[in-house]
């Protein structure tokens, strides 16, 4: 009978030795959620989405384009840019605002480097920080009704924070298709004079419509008159994930420094 108790016992430390050990619980990767900046207005983000979403802009690191023989590439984080031109190149690595050949004009480059970069990257651009919005009352131009978001900056913000920016917006569509906006750089304060721009092409490029052209209108602060000069296209348009090299924004050794 002992033995026959010991066998059983045996038995029993065996079956139990063969158990399978729990398993460890793994926990799932979190996925960071997507959070819009806080100052962006409900209006605006509308505009956004109808052009492929903030989001979606936000992951971009490099945007590139052709206008006539003018190149240009932006890093989008951090706005260096080098814009080339056959007469001359212009920089900025982050701090100054370069140009080369040392022998051409530099008086203005300060104002010119990131001129058409902020236009053609409308509206996303006035999403950066230090941005405030101001819903405006509809209003029609050329004939047609649109909604306007009044864009101004905090002081300190850009080479010309007095300037004011006014998207005005398809209200079917809630994309653009009117730019408003003053020019203050070396000006004596604010300025209410309004210059205006048609944005009436767009192309998807990696989920964002991007402008394919921008025509200046002629403007006397209530009717829209005829068209300034010929539409400004652009061409080979390219806008990435992936970083731009950063020594295209270093200031080459025969570079002058623009003057500010």
């Amino acid at each position: 009978m002992k033995n026959l108790i010991y066998l059983c016992m045996l038995l029993f430390v065996a079956a139990s030795c063969q158990q399978p050990a729990p398993k460890e619980t793994v926990e799932a990767p979190v996925v960071p959620v997507y959070e819009a900046p806080k100052h962006h207005s409900p209006a605006l983000t509308a505009v956004f989405d109808a052009h492929g979403g903030y989001e979606q802009w936000s992951k971009m690191q490099s945007l590139s384009y052709q206008k006539g023989d003018e190149y240009t590439i932006t890093n989008l984080w951090n706005r260096q840019i080098r814009v080339e031109s056959p007469k001359q190149t212009i920089g900025f690595d982050g701090t100054e605002v370069w140009v080369t050949p040392d022998t051409v004009d530099a008086s203005r480059a300060r104002f010119y480097h990131n001129l058409y970069f902020y236009f053609y990257a409308m509206p996303f651009v006035v999403g950066d920080p230090g941005a405030y919005y101001e819903d405006m009352e509809p209003m029609e131009l050329d004939g047609k009704i649109y909604n306007g978001i009044k864009v101004s900056y905090s002081a300190g913000i850009g080479d010309a924070p007095d300037d004011n920016y006014i998207i005005w917006a398809n209200p079917e569509t809630n994309k653009m298709e009117w730019l408003m906006y003053t020019v203050t750089y070396k000006g004596d304060g604010p300025s209410e004079k309004y210059s205006l721009i048609k944005y009436g092409n767009w192309a998807e490029v990696n989920g964002l419509l991007l402008p394919t052209s921008m025509q200046w209108f002629q403007y006397d602060g209530t009717t829209v008159g005829e068209a300034r000069r010929d539409a400004t296209p652009f061409t080979e348009v390219k806008i990435t994930d992936q970083a731009p090299q950063a020594d295209l924004f270093v200031m080459p050794e025969n570079a002058q420094v623009a003057p500010k």
